[in-house]
């Protein structure tokens, strides 16, 4: 689903305060994997706070420099901003993603992008590019697609039609809302968007779970009851649920993920053996002075996470584990990491690490029918 998660690049954002649930209107109820965020205004970790705009204005200057040498390597961001007028540095923007996977190769899902867009503005150039029309749900929208082909290639003509009926479709309901989604299941999402039809809503125990990590701006959640069995069988633990939530709590940064597993002794058992791993992490991480300098920045960053991470705990059918760091701490750890990738770029003959310049990078799945 190229343009269903490429959607990340136009709408990372977090936070609503944690009474307030996550918007996930559109998503299908019985979703099986579902990501939502929420607007990141007032948060430290939000663009208009300084130190992130520095760090993004660092970032985005990194990813220019590096563009220049990939030029097989799009600038998303660059097309949406310039192209549709999508501001992604917008602290107002939010994603929610949900899908359905019926086999490794056939998933299915809505993507509701709720971001700053200029209907007019998109219908301008979906036509200026030749982007194949689509009629679903009684909304005209375009071919996702060719959308996303006509994104990649700014300076291209028009875009070639996708043969046969699309599998994707991404339509402009308002100035503050994009779906894309199966024509197919067009009618529902648009009617689960208005609230005529019931859409995917956190428990009570997901809503605690993201009370927990103060202001929450991230919940994710994996229903591996839901999952087909060969990506059960490969994953090896189990496991029936998997969430995460991310959020600002005052100074800190935090975030909790938690398991829910069929058995008490299958949660105890995957408790110890994370335990194991993070006892382990000091010894690992240690630095030898012989070693490149490169490697020594990644084990101080990688020791600095592991530092923020509290012991397991293990409550019954349930195991957790929760991080919590100072958020200038964690803009720290960012900015070293960063300043790692400008001397690797900068170093003649050194492999060169792209900078994504703030964008989100999804990872690319497959739909099939």
């Amino acid at each position: 689903m190229r343009l269903l998660l490429a959607a990340l690049l136009a709408a990372f954002g977090p936070a609503l305060p944690a009474q307030q649930p996550f918007d996930t209107r559109g998503l299908p109820v019985d979703s099986t994997i579902v990501l939502v965020t929420a607007p990141t205004s007032g948060l430290q970790i939000s663009d208009g706070s300084p130190a992130m705009k520095a760090l993004r204005e660092r970032l985005e200057k990194l990813s220019a420099s590096t563009q220049a040498d990939a030029d097989d390597e799009p600038d998303m961001e660059k097309a949406l901003r310039t192209e549709l007028g999508i501001d992604t540095n917008d602290s107002q923007n939010a994603i929610a993603i949900g899908l359905k996977m019926e086999g490794p190769e056939n998933i299915t899902g809505v993507g509701i992008l709720r971001v700053k867009v200029d209907p007019k503005r998109v219908d301008a150039y979906a036509r200026k590019r030749g982007i194949t029309p689509v009629t679903a749900g009684g909304r005209n929208g375009w071919n996702a697609l060719t959308f996303l082909d006509a994104l990649a290639q700014p300076k291209a003509g028009k875009v070639p039609v996708e043969p046969g009926p699309p599998s994707l479709g991404v339509f402009v309901l308002d100035n503050r809302t994009i779906a894309i989604c199966d024509p197919k299941d067009a009618a529902a999402c648009f009617a689960s968007l208005e609230g005529k039809a019931p859409s995917f809503a956190l428990n009570a125990a997901q809503k605690a779970l993201v009370a927990r990590t103060g202001r929450g701006y991230l919940f994710a959640t994996v229903d591996f009851k839901r999952l087909p069995n060969e990506i059960v069988d490969a994953v090896g633990q189990k496991v029936d649920v998997v969430n995460l939530a991310a959020g600002e709590k005052g100074p800190l940064q935090c975030a909790e993920l938690v398991g829910d597993f069929a058995t008490a002794a299958q949660a105890k058992l995957s408790a110890q053996k994370l335990q194991g791993l993070l006892a382990a992490a000091p010894l690992l991480l240690a630095i030898d002075p012989a070693e490149p300098l490169d490697q020594q920045t990644m084990k101080k960053i990688a020791a600095e996470l592991v530092a923020a991470i509290r012991p397991v705990k293990v409550e019954g059918k349930q195991a957790s584990l929760a991080l919590s760091i100072e958020t200038a701490k964690a803009i720290a750890v960012a900015d070293q990491a960063i300043g790692m990738i400008e001397k690797q770029a900068a170093t003649p003959g050194a492999p060169t690490v792209k900078a994504s310049g703030g964008k989100k990078k999804p990872v690319g799945t497959t739909t099939t029918k």
